[in-house]
């Protein structure tokens, strides 16, 4: 069995911020576990970007934390998670992948970036094995594609779990504008509540997109999307707590 959700990480200050995201993740996490009980997170973050165009999965026995962020204070980097890898399953997705048309490859340079760990690490606080594969430049067929692939390669309980921001405009962030939300957020959101799939496919074609700037293209949520082939989505939580980023939680069914 798998469950999907799209969960925004935030900004790597949500660490040591009296956010209420933080308990918004803790709650998702109490959720799974009682629901699903998973044996295995894939974890798609937008900050494991492959611009060569080839999907890479990670392979190595332990995903170490990396904190993939910089220029921040220091106390933000007393925090880390690391994560054992279920390497059989990473094998196998890149073999499904593969027989799709797909190009992947392994790989053991990543680990788990902090779009990876900070959800994880509120989630699943006791530790869980996990997978974590890239993103590309391909379009969202694409990457729809890879998360059916995924889905053909589980054969346990299992989560699949797409990070980032629906709107990340990070001039708004350093220029400290009042938080608001996007048109874009507001779009999506729509489409969610109603289970238009096929539009939120198209969204890039968009002009609220390209004024949104989605984190990682939304490439993560499309995967989510191709592994659970959803009917419906329940969106769980939305805020916008810095200006130009938002926080979106929802679980595709």
């Amino acid at each position: 069995m798998i469950k999907g959700f799209y969960i925004s990480h935030g900004s790597p200050t949500i660490l040591t911020e009296n956010n209420k995201w933080k308990d918004t993740l803790r709650s998702i996490g109490k959720r799974i576990k009682d629901e699903l009980n998973p044996q295995t997170v894939v974890v798609v973050s937008p900050h494991f970007f492959s611009w060569s165009g080839t999907f890479l999965v990670e392979t190595q026995e332990k995903l170490e934390c990396i904190q993939d962020y910089y220029g921040f204070p220091d106390e933000l980097y007393k925090f880390c998670y690391s994560a054992e890898n279920d390497v059989s399953l990473a094998y196998k997705i890149i073999e499904n992948a593969k027989r799709k048309g797909i190009d992947i490859a392994e790989d053991n340079k990543w680990g788990l970036d902090h779009g990876a760990w900070i959800p994880l690490m509120y989630m699943f606080p006791e530790g869980i094995r996990a997978v974590t594969l890239s993103i590309t430049d391909k379009s969202p067929e694409v990457h729809y594609k890879l998360g059916e692939a995924i889905a053909q390669s589980i054969d346990e309980n299992v989560l699949i779990l797409g990070t980032g921001s629906p709107t990340h405009i990070l001039e708004l962030f350093y220029f400290n504008i009042k938080p608001k939300q996007s048109n874009f957020d507001r779009k999506l959101i729509d489409l969610l509540n109603k289970g238009d799939f096929d539009s939120i496919m198209n969204l890039e074609e968009t002009k609220e997109w390209k004024q949104a700037q989605p984190e990682g293209f939304l490439r993560p949520m499309y995967v989510v999307m191709g592994a659970i082939k959803p009917k419906k989505a329940e969106v769980i939580d939305y805020a916008v707590p810095w200006p130009g980023v938002s926080m979106l939680a929802c679980e595709f069914k």
